[in-house]
């Protein structure tokens, strides 16, 4: 069973919590000219505050988590690194920090560490088994198989099949692509967009499907977007085996087997020995949300 006020006495903007029994809540903490601040009147603050409630149910939650489950240090760099590969660069990375609101690293890596506490507590007991995470990895292959992709862009559907056909000459890609894309960012580089995944969520659908059906050297016919007609051509495709993403498949596929957060804090709050009646609303069980039916016709 866990105290309340026991684990609170740890933190000290809740140190008048224990100092209410001891006699020192009257104690000075800070003195003006204008009246003095004491431990009554910070623990009042708390506990009257929604971030003061919050702020309780945080320690408290994390108090018990950390007693019934393990989160090491390597898996918090795992799931950091996973994010800094997302970001491409130091630049981007730096740039989702300030994005989330994390002044540094450091305080991302706290909050991937009681995220991590949070997922092993809504997955206790879900079983994944290694055919799951196989069949996954092949359904969703384009996830972890990038291309390298060029591309010559034309307004005209006639035009792209000109170019087309030059290609099948022999004309060299980045050639062509240099003096007749409209592209003139990728043209420059004779097309070159760079390599492509399923993950690359910010270039048009269809022209992504497209290029990641391609093998390496084949070139497209003309494949139509809101932009104009395409002629793409994959240079190179380099594939994450399974075993880089195992684990990465696994807490995925856990997750969608996850327990509603607030079912896990309603059973948690079963194991908090209420000692203040001031607390008792902050530990109080809420009813999880379902989710909502559509209207029957």
């Amino acid at each position: 069973m866990i105290t309340v006020l026991a684990i609170l006495s740890l933190v000290f903007l809740l140190g008048a919590c224990s100092a209410l029994t001891s006699g020192e809540g009257s104690k000075e903490l800070v003195k003006t000219e204008y009246g003095t601040i004491t431990k009554d009147d910070v623990y009042k603050e708390v506990i009257s505050s929604e971030r003061g409630k919050d702020l309780i149910q945080k320690v408290v939650y994390m108090q018990i988590l950390k007693g019934k489950y393990e989160v090491s240090d390597k898996e918090v760099n795992q799931r950091l690194d996973e994010m800094k590969e997302q970001a491409n660069d130091e630049d981007g990375f730096k740039a989702f920090l300030q994005q989330q609101g994390f002044k540094n690293e450091t305080e991302l890596k706290d909050q991937i560490k009681q995220s991590l506490y949070f997922f092993k507590a809504t997955t206790d007991g879900v079983k994944v088994s290694d055919k799951q995470i196989k069949d996954y990895y092949e359904q969703n292959k384009d996830q972890y198989t990038e291309a390298r992709t060029s591309h010559i862009l034309v307004d005209e559907e006639s035009t792209a099949k000109e170019i087309e056909e030059e290609l099948k000459k022999g004309t060299d890609f980045a050639e062509l692509a240099k003096k007749q894309s409209t592209d003139k960012v990728s043209a420059a580089e004779g097309g070159d967009l760079g390599y492509l995944s399923g993950r690359s969520k910010e270039l048009d659908p269809t022209f992504l499907a497209a290029a990641l059906k391609l093998k390496k050297d084949e070139v497209s016919g003309p494949v139509k977007t809101i932009f104009g007609y395409h002629i793409i051509k994959v240079t190179d495709i380099k594939e994450t085996p399974l075993s880089k993403v195992k684990d990465q498949i696994k807490q995925a596929l856990m997750g969608k087997e996850a327990k509603p957060v607030q079912e896990i804090l309603n059973k948690l709050n079963k194991e908090i020995e209420i000692k203040e009646d001031a607390f008792k609303d902050v530990f109080k069980d809420v009813e999880p949300q379902q989710p909502k039916m559509p209207p029957q016709g």
